[in-house]
């Protein structure tokens, strides 16, 4: 038997990893079924067979090659073929982003992204989440039409998907249009880009504003029966409506005094800590620290900023901020890496070290514990375990400070050089060497810090 590649060595590690989150993380829920949880297998099964309803049109479309919608054994095996092929299009992101590095930074930077409940434990948590279905077919027409030039199968394509997607799930708007919008604008730059987002703009658009018209608290009697053979289940809360979401979300964090103030200051940090950690750490590796910021850096640190800005007003009507967040990140890379080219400018060693440990050490924290109902408020849902983990992240961020600060040092130090004979000068920093010779003085940087 040869020995193994690059690519064989780091799926290998993917499955492994893929295989401990799955034992970490998934636990039984209806008829004692390792499927989804009632919530989500129930929109699988709502359908315009009563009227237009919010979120029936999956149900509606299973329905028309005589599939039945309710039956939890198909939505389970179709949930998990979803999932899992996310999560190999997650893996395939990170080869493709990490390509450039040694192996060792490849399969750390895997274990960290794909053991983190941001990616797979999500994606197991919300087990059968229509956005994941949303996401998984934004993934692979991204991918495979907008590189192309037959702009009039693109704008077609993306407006259908536009509409279907905001009446399986509204939601899905605040994710796809937003990476859409970054592939347009800085990252593929291309018409075609630019006829998808603003196809699937104005259909995404159409389908939401019929919602908004439309929709209103459903009572639990409305809810479809869930079948296992002869065994049912009804989803026991009803479907509320967006004036009544937005009214309860308001009151909690704005009308609740300090104590709502703090609370809502706890989840977005919460929410928000674990992506924005790992945004940083992919753009590390692949771009580098390096100021002033180059085109590319500012295009991926967009890539992540905006999509997470362009959530903010679904934060006030539905309350899995962790759920959100971890989409946003998701997406984000995904784009990322379809977008990446072979440039890269590996940070320096503290910087290396600081981020690849602080990574392993959250990702071993966050897999020791379930972290049931991380999709809710994120770290916030373990108070103890997010303190330890902002004080990882505080740690990261002093050495990220002081090496930085050393290496400006180091630059300045350069620039006395007297340019009297060979000299070479070797600091104990982050491996950069200055060399200087008679007639001219250089620097050669081997890592960029």
């Amino acid at each position: 038997m040869g020995r193994l590649g690059d690519r064989q060595v780091f799926w290998l590690i993917a499955v492994f990893v893929v295989c401990i989150v799955l034992v970490v993380r998934t636990e039984p829920h209806l008829f004692g079924w390792f499927g989804p949880d009632g919530y989500w297998a129930t929109h699988w099964a709502r359908d315009y067979s009563s009227g237009f309803v919010r979120r029936g049109l999956l149900g509606t479309l299973i329905q028309l090659p005589g599939g039945d919608p309710s039956d939890y054994a198909v939505i389970a095996i179709f949930s998990w073929v979803i999932a899992l092929a996310l999560m190999v299009v997650i893996a395939d992101a990170l080869w493709r982003l990490t390509r450039p590095l040694a192996r060792w930074q490849a399969a750390t930077i895997l274990v960290i992204v794909l053991l983190s409940p941001v990616t797979s434990g999500m994606l197991i948590e919300t087990l059968g989440d229509p956005i994941q279905l949303i996401v998984l077919v934004y993934v692979l027409l991204a991918r495979h039409l907008l590189a192309g030039r037959r702009i009039g199968v693109i704008t077609a394509v993306f407006a259908a998907f536009g509409l279907t997607m905001s009446l399986i799930h509204e939601a899905a708007v605040f994710f796809v249009l937003p990476a859409l919008f970054i592939q347009a604008l800085m990252l593929r730059k291309g018409r075609g880009a630019w006829m998808a987002f603003a196809a699937c703009f104005i259909s995404s658009a159409g389908g939401v504003a019929v919602l908004l018209l439309t929709n209103e608290a459903e009572p639990i009697t409305s809810n479809p029966a869930l079948h296992l053979g002869d065994v049912t289940y009804i989803y026991p809360m009803q479907f509320d409506s967006f004036t009544n979401l937005l009214r309860d979300e308001l009151i909690r964090m704005f009308a609740s005094g300090i104590g709502g103030y703090m609370e809502t200051i706890a989840r977005l940090g919460g929410a928000a800590a674990l992506p924005v950690f790992l945004a940083l750490l992919l753009i590390t590796f692949r771009h580098g620290l390096s100021r002033p910021w180059s085109g590319r850096q500012l295009a991926v640190i967009a890539a992540f900023i905006l999509p997470a800005l362009a959530i903010m007003p679904l934060l006030l009507v539905a309350h899995d901020w962790g759920r959100f967040f971890a989409y946003t990140f998701i997406i984000s890379m995904l784009a990322m890496a379809d977008t990446a080219g072979e440039e890269t400018a590996a940070p320096g060693r503290t910087v290396m070290l600081s981020f690849l440990g602080s990574g392993l050490l959250l990702a071993g924290l966050t897999t020791t514990d379930q972290l049931a109902l991380y999709r809710m408020d994120g770290l916030r849902m373990q108070p103890h375990l997010m303190l330890v983990s902002f004080a990882i992240l505080l740690m990261a961020r002093l050495m990220v400070m002081f090496s930085e600060r050393r290496s400006g040092e180091q630059q300045n130090a350069s620039s006395d050089i007297q340019d009297t004979g060979l000299v070479d000068i070797i600091p104990p920093g982050d491996g950069i060497s200055y060399r200087a010779q008679a007639g001219r003085s250089g620097r050669q940087r081997n890592t960029a810090p």
